[in-house]
């Protein structure tokens, strides 16, 4: 018997065993898997290129890298070593050139400067000298003084990616040209918003003693070739601009992966799953514990793993992790290793977090907390005294005049000063007189509570019976936050009661005015079909009918469509389809579609457009649609003979476009009400429309993250919209 058991354990032994190195086969598969499709996440992700020599760090470092420069020639033309404060810092009080904060503070900062430039920057080649001496100083073979003379050299051209010359006057006034492989208006406008004030970065806005001496008569060339020998900042900038990823849809496919990982560990039975090496451990861990683990095992999941996979699509995993002089054949395999083991740790937290949720339900979850949480098993302790305290409190009927809650707390206080005082020979007779003043005040202080709690249950019996304007003036101390919250209900009441009475007569206008949108274009087309069963009328006639059913149905198709798209608006069922559009040209090519409506309306457009495009991320079928309602309702309800004036306008961060018409009738509506469905500025309906059109304008227009504004002035009809750049 005995050695059949051995037998059987040893059979299952072999089993979870082969069981074991199958499941963790198929998790280094995976993660083989996930790796050989880098490429690919990086194909999907990939932007375009941007312009490294434009980038703000790098000429920041650059701008920093003229004062270390400066002070180097300085040097070498006195022969002699000054320090950084003695060449730029100045002041007209003596005492703040001897202020060891400022001075200290400073040369460290040209120190630090310093460093930035002989190792990050040590791609960047460059030759600096003053204009009235031939002293120069520079790091390269390469003559870049034919840059400063105007000339083209066609070899510095194939040398070097990018370069450019920074020039001070006799004043210190900066001046860049010969910019090669950058927009140079754009580095000079970068250079323009630097100043050795703010770079420095020390607090001396305030100390107008403090003076800063300028660069003078001095020329720097910068150069960076083509071929860069060095990882350093400069490679990591050319880098990141030439193999630019959109991060967040990086971030969301990793994140997706993840997803399908969880769903596809949720679909594996638990029983098949619980023996896999280690599992078990996470089921024994008590629940805060865990939480800790797979939170951070989450955080490195999602943050962690899509700054590996970056840097590995880089070429640069293993130069992280073991250093900047790794070789080539090296990296690669490092680099492939370690990603595996990534992926293969977080495909197993996720199956042991999957088996953990199925092992939580499987043992149940009340079981499963009462077993492992660490808050319950400490508060067990306390369990007995605490549920009693608790159940007595909880139960307190302040309605009841009863002494006995006062005197069952006075008893256990009385218990508890008798123990304290119990080595002292008069500490009960103490604890006896303690207890009768104690009874006195709480005696006191229950009663006013009581009374102050009618008062409060009273004004909520009011509101109850529909009585909102209660107030309350007293002050109930310890219901104080109630009496408050009762007020912010009483308002939410009657806010809820106005909204109500508003919806109700909405509705019924709703109903109101949908009958009669409907009814008027239908009863006409039944009447002409009815004309048009008639065989004694002549041709002319029946094209006469058909033409006017042809009008009423389209009339009446309109109305449903408009219809349509204030229903999806209300739900919120917009789907955009955001692309760049010229809003300009949008503007003119929708008055060009209205022509015959705005000529038979005899009014006159005057349009104030700026000459050059306005690009924006919008849906053009929606705006085009918005400007047509707009242009729409002006024909429709302009005085005749008008001017009608569009502007539109480009501002810092938004787009605003205006238009403002005549109105031909008195306006006698309000204009937050006019934008609502079914609102129209003719209340006698003499004109056709549904009075949608503003409605659904609106709606496009915030669906877009715009804001639409109605103006009135008199008779003068304003209508703002703004669109986000």
């Amino acid at each position: 018997m005995s050695d059949m058991n051995n037998k059987i354990q040893l059979k299952n032994g072999i089993k979870i065993y082969s069981k074991n190195i199958i499941s963790f086969l198929i998790l280094i598969i995976i993660s083989i898997g996930i790796f050989s499709i880098y490429p690919k996440i990086e194909e999907f992700t990939r932007e375009e290129p941007s312009v490294p020599y434009e980038n703000h760090e790098l000429l920041e470092d650059i701008y920093k890298s003229n004062y270390v420069l400066y002070k180097d020639i300085i040097n070498q033309k006195n022969d002699e070593e000054q320090t950084g404060d003695e060449i730029y810092i100045g002041a007209t009080d003596k005492a703040y050139t001897n202020d060891i904060n400022v001075i200290h503070n400073f040369n460290y900062e040209l120190s630090s400067w310093k460093d930035d430039l002989n190792n990050g920057l040590r791609n960047l080649d460059y030759l600096v000298y003053l204009n009235d001496t031939s002293q120069n100083k520079t790091n390269t073979n390469n003559d870049l003084n034919l840059l400063v003379n105007g000339a083209s050299d066609s070899n510095l051209k194939d040398k070097y990616a990018w370069y450019m010359i920074i020039k001070y006057d006799q004043n210190g006034a900066i001046s860049i040209n010969n910019v090669y492989g950058a927009d140079e208006n754009t580095i000079k406008n970068t250079f323009s918003s630097f100043n050795l004030r703010n770079i420095w970065g020390y607090n001396i806005d305030g100390d107008k003693n403090i003076k800063i001496n300028p660069i003078k008569n001095a020329t720097f060339v910068y150069a960076i070739s083509k071929d860069l020998k060095y990882s350093d900042n400069i490679s990591v900038i050319v880098d990141n601009s030439l193999n630019k990823v959109n991060t967040s849809v990086f971030h969301k496919i990793i994140t997706i992966i993840l997803f399908c990982a969880l769903i596809l560990g949720l679909l594996i039975p638990y029983k098949r799953g619980n023996n896999i090496l280690g599992i078990n451990v996470f089921f024994k861990i008590p629940f805060e514990i865990n939480c800790i683990i797979f939170g951070f095992g989450a955080l490195f999941s999602v943050f962690i793993s899509p700054e590996v996979i970056l840097e590995t699509l880089k070429g640069r995993l293993a130069k992280d992790l073991m250093g900047q002089y790794i070789t080539a054949n090296i990296a690669d395999p490092i680099a492939i290793v370690v990603n595996i083991i990534i992926w293969t740790l977080i495909l197993y937290f996720i199956f042991a977090g999957d088996m953990l949720l199925k092992y939580i339900f499987d043992t149940g979850i009340v079981k499963y907390f009462k077993e492992k949480l660490l808050v319950i098993k400490i508060f067990k302790l306390l369990k007995k005294f605490a549920d009693s305290l608790i159940d007595y409190v909880e139960h307190i009927d302040l309605t009841d005049k009863s002494n006995k809650v006062i005197i069952k707390v006075l008893l256990i206080n009385f218990v508890i000063l008798s123990i304290i005082s119990i080595m002292w020979l008069f500490g009960i007779a103490a604890s006896i007189m303690y207890s009768i003043v104690l009874f006195i005040m709480l005696r006191k202080y229950v009663d006013n509570v009581r009374m102050k709690f009618k008062i409060l249950l009273k004004a909520t019996n009011q509101i109850a019976d529909g009585n909102l304007d209660v107030e309350i003036n007293e002050d109930l101390g310890l219901f104080n936050p109630f009496k408050e919250q009762i007020k912010i209900i009483q308002k939410g009441f009657k806010r809820a009661v106005d909204e109500e009475v508003k919806s109700q007569k909405m509705k019924t206008e709703l109903i109101s005015n949908v009958s009669h949108d409907l009814k008027t274009p239908l009863t006409s087309i039944i009447t002409y079909v009815d004309l048009l069963k008639n065989e004694n009328i002549s041709e002319e006639e029946r094209r006469l009918y058909i033409d006017t059913i042809d009008k009423k149905s389209q009339r009446l198709k309109f109305l449903i469509e408009d219809l349509f798209e204030v229903s999806k608006a209300t739900s919120g069922d917009i789907k955009l389809n955001l692309v760049n559009v010229d809003i300009v040209e949008l503007m003119k090519q929708t008055q060009i579609e209205l022509e015959d409506k705005i000529r038979n309306s005899d009014l006159r457009i005057k349009n104030n457009f700026p000459s050059s495009k306005i690009i924006l991320k919008l849906d053009g079928q929606k705006t085009f649609r918005i400007f047509e309602n707009l242009i729409n309702n002006i024909t429709k309800y302009a005085m005749k003979g008008s001017r009608v004036y569009v502007d539109i306008v480009e501002n810092d961060g938004n787009v605003e476009i205006v238009m403002r018409n005549m109105s031909a009738e008195e306006i006698t509506f309000n204009a937050f009400d006019i934008a609502e469905r079914f609102q129209r500025g003719d209340k006698s309906r003499n004109t056709e429309g549904s009075g949608l059109g503003l409605a659904i304008a609106k709606s496009f227009i915030e669906v877009q993250g715009g804001r639409f504004d109605i103006e009135i002035d008199g008779d003068l009809f304003k209508v703002i919209i703004q669109f986000r750049k």
